[in-house]
């Protein structure tokens, strides 16, 4: 993402789209789309970054998977860079207007009187001047007087005529040197973010107020507090992952397994029991205990292996509306405990209703390189011996292909290096072309239709935004990587729901209701045509049916 803010449109692809558009009209074929950059790379996204992340008056979601740092450094790194050359560009333009004035105003009349014909108005005129032989000769005449009175002043516009030519064969030239330039060094930077490279330029140089906020935002962002909305009728969690899967929620009277008659005092297990049957507990051991088990997730797994970089954290999920209010300043020490960390424990030990912010336990897996990030929030609300016990499984897709940009080598860079002044050459023609249409539109001497559309940046609004999310796919485009996301998901909930079970068996309370909600929501995981399924069974064991008929339920399978 960091080499992404950097990327160029493709000229030569542009060139031979144009040209492929052409032969698809003389065949008669839908004509091709012309490739462009899309609003999640390059210059837009060093500037919706900046303007949503860096410089915004909200704190930065978490971002999972990746740090905010080498992005936000890339992004004011590219901002430096189209300010440097914009004033280039400008004083490109000056020095030669400066010194070939005739030549210039030249250029500005051929090009409004070019304009002006080509427009509505011009047409206007020129079809009027058909329409009548009156008004042709009128619009005869009316060009002979503009002749008359030129034609004393023919030596003078002849040099101005010439001195437009050399004026804008110099201007092409430097216009052409500056964005060479400008390619070459963001090639540069691309080539800065190579694996072996990470740790150079961390920060940017000569920017003390974008620096302490860089820092801020690499302290913040690991603060452990996330913010819910509902996005198409869907509750998640901002950062978390736009594909967020059915909340699995159990709900069950709290009852004590063995009835007054059964239970003696000899039954060393239920020794502690009180007067309902069953030993008292809060939210929070249950919350404890699953975190205990989640993390030996890490270490061996079903005594064959590990879930890749599993982690267990806690957040406080807060409503989007005060995620503004929020404070972004990091202080101290950045390893030292995150503001909310209070009022998460507070209320945490209340009763859960009327309670905007909860705590949630979060158990997160890390695979593909960054690229698949998988998160389950787990919740215990106990009140009026009713547990609710709920997950909402998340899943970070992999980074758009326009976002994941790769620093090239060997002979691939040595191509794109030789292709640079072509690709130059071609940035210059379409800055002509956006600044003819950027007069035409100015004057009224062009249609809107035009013009060329420009990318409209939304207003920070305060709600949490996520940088990740930005940038990435809805859901994993690969087979082996669905697959995988369903495998972690099915454990991960697997080992919840167990050791909630236990935990309750423990405690003296039936779990037959339990463990059956918790089934119907292990199972409940489909990927590909092969109906394959991958069933995670309360004790925590995994297995898998493909096809065929369910042996618990009797059903068939369908075509």
């Amino acid at each position: 993402m960091a080499g992404a803010v950097h990327e160029r449109v493709n000229r030569i692809g542009q060139a031979l789209d144009w040209l492929g558009r052409w032969q698809d009209r003389i065949q008669g074929r839908m004509p091709r789309p012309i490739r462009t950059l899309d609003d999640r790379t390059g210059e837009s996204l060093a500037k919706w970054a900046l303007k949503n992340v860096l410089y915004a008056r909200k704190r930065p979601v978490p971002s999972f998977g990746f740090g905010l740092a080498l992005v936000l450094t890339h992004s004011i790194s590219a901002r430096r860079q189209r300010t440097l050359r914009s004033l280039a560009l400008v004083g490109a333009l000056v020095w030669l207007g400066a010194h070939h004035l005739r030549g210039l105003a030249a250029i500005t009349v051929l090009v409004l009187l070019w304009q002006f014909f080509r427009g509505p108005r011009g047409k206007v005129v020129l079809r009027w001047a058909r329409h009548s032989f009156v008004s042709l000769v009128l619009v005869a005449v009316a060009a002979y007087g503009l002749w008359v009175v030129g034609r004393p002043h023919e030596a003078v516009l002849y040099a101005a005529v010439r001195d437009g030519e050399h004026v804008t064969l110099e201007l092409l030239i430097a216009v052409s040197v500056v964005y060479l330039v400008d390619r070459l060094t963001t090639q540069a930077y691309a080539q800065s973010v190579r694996p072996t490279r990470e740790r150079i330029a961390m920060q940017p140089r000569l920017s003390p107020r974008a620096v302490r906020r860089i820092d801020n935002c690499a302290v913040t962002e690991m603060w452990q507090s996330i913010a819910y909305s509902t996005e198409g009728g869907i509750d998640r969690f901002v950062g978390a992952g736009l594909n967020a899967s059915r909340p699995g929620a159990t709900r069950i009277q709290l009852t004590p397994a063995r009835t007054a008659d059964e239970r003696s005092d000899a039954d060393d297990d239920l020794r502690d029991t009180g007067p309902d049957g069953y030993q008292k507990f809060e939210a929070d051991e249950l919350l404890d205990k699953v975190r205990d088990e989640l993390e030996d997730l890490r270490g061996v797994l079903v005594e064959t292996h590990a879930v890749p970089n599993c982690d267990v954290a806690e957040f406080l999920s807060v409503p989007p509306a005060r995620w503004k209010d929020l404070t972004r300043e990091a202080t101290g020490d950045p390893k030292a405990a995150w503001p909310e960390k209070a009022e998460m424990r507070a209320e945490a030990r209340q009763p859960p209703t009327g309670h905007f912010s909860r705590r949630y336990l979060a158990a997160q897996v890390v695979s593909w390189d960054g690229q698949i990030v998988v998160t389950v929030f787990a919740h215990a609300a106990l009140e009026g011996k009713t547990l609710h016990f709920v997950t909402r499984p998340h899943i970070l897709a992999p980074l758009s292909g326009w976002a994941n940009g790769q620093p090239t080598k060997g002979f691939e860079l040595v191509g794109r290096l030789a292709a640079t002044p072509l690709h130059a050459c071609g940035d210059t023609i379409a800055l002509a072309a956006r600044l003819y249409n950027h007069i035409g539109r100015g004057l009224g001497l062009l249609n809107a239709a035009e013009l060329s559309l420009a990318v409209v940046m939304e207003k920070d609004d305060g709600l949490p935004v996520s940088l990740r999310e930005h940038c990435g796919q809805f859901e994993p485009p690969d087979m082996h990587q669905r697959e995988d996301v369903q495998r972690y998901v099915s454990i991960l909930q697997a080992r919840m729901f167990s050791t909630v079970s236990a935990f309750l068996a423990d405690h003296g309370l039936a779990t037959g209701e339990f463990q059956r909600q918790a089934v119907e929501i292990t199972q409940n995981f489909i990927s590909g045509d092969n109906n394959q399924v991958n069933t995670g069974k309360v004790g925590g064991d995994m297995t898998n049916r493909v096809g065929g008929p369910n042996p618990a339920d009797g059903s068939k399978k369908e075509d």
